[in-house]
Order: C-alpha cells, then structure tokens, then sequence
C-alpha cells in the first residue's frame, strides 16, 4: 500500500527500468500485472479509486481531476519520462493523464475513448450510469457481475470468464456504484478539444469491436499521426480475449518507445 495525497493506494510494482504506469479497467484492479509479459522495464500498476484495495472515496474526491493529481503523484516515484498504458477506463484516465502531464512521452490505449464532446450524449450517458449504479446498490454484486458478464461488447469464452469473476466479485458494490457517478463516460470531461495535447499515441482495438475502432478512426481523423492496432478474434478486452498476440503487440509497443 502506499499513501497518495492522504489515500492508500494498492500498487504493485514489477521489474526495472524506464517506469510504465498500468491502468485496469471497470471492476478491475492492479492485479492486472499479472497479463503482461516480462519486459526490460519497471510496471506500475494502481488499483484506481473505487477498485480493489485502494481505499474508497467520496464521489467527488473520485472525480477526473483528482485523479489525475493522485497519479501525477505517482509519477514523482521516477524521474520518467513515462509510458502510461490504460484500459477501458483506465485508458481515459490515462488519456487525460497524458494530455496534462508533460512527463507522460507515450500512451497506449486499450479499448477507450476521448469521452463524448456533445452535451446532450454526456447528459444522457450520465442517466444510463446512474441507472446502472442503482442496479448495483439494489441487486448487489454477484448480480451485477451476472449481468456484466453477459454484456456483448466481450468475446470471451466460460474460462475467461470463470477467470476474471473472483476479480470482479472482490469489488465494493458502493464503490462501484460510486465510481459510475464520479467518472463514468458522461461524467468526465471531454478530451476530443484537448487531442492536439497528446505525445506519442498507440491505440489498441479488437477485431470484433466495432465501436471502439470507430472511436479510434474518429481519433486518428484529427491527429493522423496516431496508429491504430488491431488484435484478432478478440472485442473489448483483447488482453484477456487474445493475450498471446496482445502480449506480442505491447511488448513491441513498449520497447519500441524507448
């Protein structure tokens, strides 16, 4: 554990080198070291606020910008510069983490996005999270798990899944519920203005998931420079769906940044 601006944080670290900042997904935790291959370099992996042994918050101290100032402290450990790899959630704080922290030279992107850059879609995502938050204090969590497990944005077999349920189960349904309010997609600023700020860029996408290559096009129409990756036979969580090639694809992605 370790205490960042008065939160104790789980951070588990791996290896030496040139510092690579690890950041899970929703319902996930730093535990997610673990699905990444040995590398010449030193992984650092949080569990967020509201996951996994970080101690849990109030929503607003759960909000983007303190965040961003927690991990921004965490970047003091190493004199960097960083890469910062982020999934899913992860990734959009580790986008907005890239766009504010000059240390941050390359980001990786798993399955994530800028946000939504239009009012009226963040409004009504934010009505959808709240819903699901309710869901998850109401039915508790085995149900959620339930439900979020059936989603079809995954592509993932009954062992990976059996896999990453205790993971799951180990969250706060609170906390959960609280991190929907604090930074679900809706609630996060967008950073589609902010794209122009971010240093070198890699975004990661898997073949079966159509709206996240979509997001990913839409990126790469306005800062061209930034390549898109995709892993095969996999959707939302390619790391877990393809862990071979994904493994293959992130340590060239890694080593090729230093």
């Amino acid at each position: 554990m370790r205490s960042v601006r008065g939160v104790s944080y789980e951070v588990l670290e791996r290896g030496s080198g040139r510092p690579v900042l690890l950041l899970h997904g929703f319902t996930g935790s730093a535990a997610w070291i673990s699905q990444f291959p040995e590398l010449p370099v030193r992984l650092v992996a949080p569990s967020l606020l509201q996951h996994g042994g970080t101690g849990q918050q109030a929503v607003g101290r759960t909000k983007m910008s303190q965040q961003i100032k927690d991990l921004s402290a965490l970047l003091d450990t190493d004199e960097g510069p960083w890469t910062v790899v982020g999934y899913s959630l992860g990734g959009r704080i580790g986008m907005t983490l890239a766009a504010y922290d000059d240390r941050v030279n390359h980001f990786i992107g798993i399955s994530t996005t800028p946000g939504l850059n239009i009012a009226a879609e963040r409004r009504q995502r934010r009505l959808q999270d709240e819903k699901l938050a309710e869901f998850i204090e109401r039915a508790g969590l085995e149900a959620f798990v339930d439900r979020w497990e059936r989603l079809p944005l995954w592509h993932q077999t009954d062992e990976m899944r059996a896999a990453l349920r205790p993971e799951r189960l180990a969250q706060r349904p609170a906390a959960l519920a609280d991190s929907l309010r604090a930074i679900g997609t809706g609630s996060m600023p967008s950073l589609w203005p902010l794209l122009d700020r971010l240093p070198r860029t890699d975004l990661i996408v898997g073949e079966h998931d159509v709206k996240f290559q979509q997001i990913a096009r839409n990126i790469q129409l306005i800062r061209p420079d930034i390549e898109i990756h995709e892993i095969s036979d996999a959707s939302h969580a390619p790391h877990v769906e393809n862990a071979q090639q994904f493994g293959t694809m992130i340590e060239k992605l890694i080593l090729g940044g230093i």
